[in-house]
């Protein structure tokens, strides 16, 4: 009797194993879609100060400082890790680093790019590393902001526009920033060649940071999905062609229009047929010529 108890506790435990098993590989393989539908809350940034450019010591900046004789300036956000577990993404943050690592092999210096991944791209961090670039950036600098995470929206929030629904990026703290508060965040920036790059959500709705200078790539429309990619692709399937390999867009065209060329087709094609889902790139170029890294 105890040698047959015994024995079914046994099929026991490994049935529960394996349906452990079963459901993590199930979630693994599960492709996420980068939308934030939880709580909505619109950050209130009522402390932000722009203040002139820091002081710089005398002599070369070490590595890790700005070195404002390079002008070139940029903010790059990846965010997979959210406040809790249910809203976590997969390749966020690698989208990010190989944003990074793509513009330090293009000659920009490490001080002169604030990384956020994940825990540290909170609302104020996010709203702060633009008032960082807002401090060194000129009429002549080069400027790169790059976000990858949740997209979402908000209804009839007055954020100095027209529009009744207004997209956001969201914070790994879960608070929305709205377009129109990217939009008075940049209306202060004098240079005239700045590169958006937004692999999220209802991206398309970033064209509220058009002007003349800028051009903005967006994953998707302002009413699609943006779409993580595949444990093989490492990457959000828009950054997957557009930064995130060797051949990708940039790594062979080095000119965001080059880029974009390259990287929509092929991405608006794989979530089609892998995922059976649309989402159409987009690009809004008010830059005379190509914007070249």
């Amino acid at each position: 009797m105890e040698r047959n108890t015994y024995k079914w506790l046994c099929i026991a435990v490994v049935a529960l194993l394996t349906t452990a098993a079963a459901s993590h590989l199930a979630t693994a393989n599960t492709p996420l879609v980068k939308v934030y539908d939880g709580p909505k809350i619109v950050f209130e940034d009522k402390d932000a100060e722009i203040r002139g450019k820091p002081a710089v010591p005398p002599g070369k900046p070490p590595a890790d400082q700005p070195n404002p004789s390079v002008d070139r300036w940029a903010v790059v956000i990846g965010i997979s890790d959210y406040q809790g577990v249910a809203n976590d993404l997969m390749y966020c943050d690698d989208d990010a680093v190989d944003m990074y690592n793509y513009l330090l092999a293009k000659g920009y210096p490490k001080g002169n790019i604030k990384l956020l991944l994940d825990k540290k791209a909170t609302a104020k961090a996010i709203l702060s590393a633009i008032d960082w670039l807002n401090s060194w950036e000129g009429s002549n600098s080069e400027v790169v902001f790059f976000y990858s995470g949740h997209g979402s929206y908000y209804d009839g929030y007055n954020d100095g526009d027209s529009e009744y629904r207004d997209e956001a990026i969201v914070s790994t703290d879960l608070y929305l920033i709205l377009d129109g508060q990217l939009r008075r965040k940049f209306s202060t920036f004098s240079s005239s060649k700045i590169s958006f790059t937004f692999d999220s959500c209802f991206s398309g709705g970033m064209d509220d940071l058009q002007a003349s200078g800028r051009v903005i790539v967006a994953a998707c429309s302002e009413t699609q999905y943006s779409w993580d990619g595949t444990s093989n692709q490492q990457n959000g399937v828009f950054t997957y062609y557009y930064v995130g390999t060797p051949s990708a867009g940039l790594q062979t065209y080095g000119t965001v229009e080059g880029a974009f060329a390259y990287a929509a087709p092929l991405a608006r094609d794989f979530v089609l047929q892998q995922y059976k889902a649309q989402m159409d790139p987009q690009m809004y170029d008010q830059y005379a010529g190509d914007w070249t890294f």
